[in-house]
């Protein structure tokens, strides 16, 4: 029986929920975001909900600035707003803010969370979104099931971009939805980029710039043998113009009609990318233990990084290695469907995070690779023929994942403890299940 893919929001609801116990009120998983570094400004604090009761949750100290646009959109146009090139982003913490303080209101509940409790389902929606269109994705190629379904949204879930930070209301869970859109679209063989898929890329441009690369990479995904061919030029620097058409319209309303300066605190305050044309002018204009702003400074600092979030993602990828290399062995002409648009996206992605020029711990890489690990093992779990072993992969998944701490955790203190033991004996029972499973087919 196909299910409504709606009823798995309430569905996710409870694993967040579930995650929250895991993380905040258990001591499996150290809870913390900051492990003391005044820089990474996220602390486990105290919140009292009456009567004496109190429970534990994440404050992050730039929280302030998006809550208040999340409960005032206004606050957006304002020149000093730090997150004011992400509207649409904002919008949607605005539309949630407002439905649960409805709610609250209409039931006349004592509640004094209601921007937290908003922005957690707002998070919550993100993921559910960017599970929706790789099921859309995947199933053009895979016969999808309901439990398919769910053992993705668990995938995504136990991501750490995601684990960690539907708590936060951190815009970096978009940073798999813009690779969800170009999977969408790239896995569509007969699509062809015009002015409405432009108009969508570009609109969601205003949530996260990052849409920009996954626009890039696609039109060029899309055209890869018409690259000797000058029409291509031409028609997608006119289909160009559409995909900045919404920022245009966002940014000349701010200027003319309300007659106010733009701000782009990740250019002007952190100076994110920018950094590339005052290199060329021979200045330095932004120094910090992340800053890396000259060449090749800055591939040195990214690459560093690199080797720092394949550490902290050392189980995860070891075990996603091994799992390809077993069925490589055994089947060595099998192919992965949507593997090449993955690693299309995440190729380019990687590229372009190694420009930003201020490298923090892990994250700038773990949106390219790190994400890509993720759906890695997604792809190998959809491509085992039979239950048993898809069970003994989504077994290993969460096994290698569940007890990952944040990615601010210093390098020197990450270990594998018993999860590592654990996942070796999951690995070798599903050698051996290869192993009678082909002796089966010899039969």
């Amino acid at each position: 029986m196909v299910v409504n893919k709606f009823y798995f929001y309430p569905v996710s609801i409870f694993m967040g929920i579930s995650l929250y116990y895991l993380l905040f009120m258990g001591s499996f998983i150290i809870p913390d975001y900051s492990f003391g570094n005044p820089q990474l400004c996220v602390d486990i604090v105290e919140y009292e909900l009456g009567n004496n009761t109190y429970f534990k949750y994440p404050f992050s100290c730039d929280q302030n600035f998006y809550y208040s646009g999340f409960e005032n959109f206004r606050e957006v146009f304002k020149e000093t707003y730090n997150y004011q090139s992400r509207p649409l982003f904002i919008l949607g913490g605005f539309i949630f803010y407002n439905i649960v303080n409805f709610l609250v209101n209409i039931f006349s509940l004592d509640f004094n969370y209601i921007t937290q409790l908003s922005t957690f389902l707002y998070q919550i929606s993100i993921i559910n979104f960017i599970v929706y269109l790789l099921y859309k994705s995947f199933d053009l190629k895979t016969k999808f099931t309901n439990l398919n379904y769910f053992v993705l949204l668990t995938f995504v879930m136990l991501n750490p971009i995601y684990k960690w930070g539907i708590f936060v209301p951190s815009h970096q869970t978009a940073t798999l939805l813009l690779i969800a859109f170009f999977i969408f679209f790239a896995s569509r063989k007969n699509l062809t980029i015009d002015y409405k898929v432009a108009l969508l890329f570009g609109l969601f441009f205003l949530f996260h710039r990052s849409f920009l690369i996954s626009y890039l990479a696609l039109v060029l995904f899309k055209n890869l043998n018409k690259l000797m061919v000058k029409e291509t030029y031409i028609k997608n620097s006119y289909l160009f113009l559409f995909f900045l058409l919404p920022n245009i319209i966002y940014e000349s309303f701010i200027r003319f009609v309300l007659q106010r300066s733009t701000y782009d605190a990740n250019t002007e305050y952190w100076g994110q990318f920018i950094w590339l044309f005052d290199f060329i002018r021979g200045k330095i204009r932004y120094i910090s233990e992340w800053h890396c702003v000259t060449i090749p400074e800055n591939f040195i600092c990214y690459l560093s990084d690199l080797k720092r979030m394949l550490f902290y993602m050392f189980l995860p990828a070891l075990v996603v290695g091994v799992l390809f290399l077993i069925n490589l062995y055994f089947e060595k002409n099998k192919k992965y469907d949507l593997l090449y648009e993955s690693g299309f996206i995440t190729i380019s992605l990687f590229l372009f995070w190694s420009l930003i020029g201020w490298y923090p711990p892990v994250r700038f890489n773990f949106y390219s690779i790190g994400h890509f690990i993720t759906i890695l093992f997604f792809i190998f779990y959809l491509n085992q023929e039979n239950l048993i072993s898809r069970l003994i992969v989504f077994s290993v998944f969460i096994v290698s994942y569940i007890f990952i701490p944040h990615w601010n955790i210093p390098e020197e203190t990450i270990t594998f403890g018993v999860t590592s033991y654990f996942s070796i004996i999951i690995l070798a029972l599903f050698f051996v299940f290869k192993i009678l499973e082909r002796r089966k087919e010899y039969k």
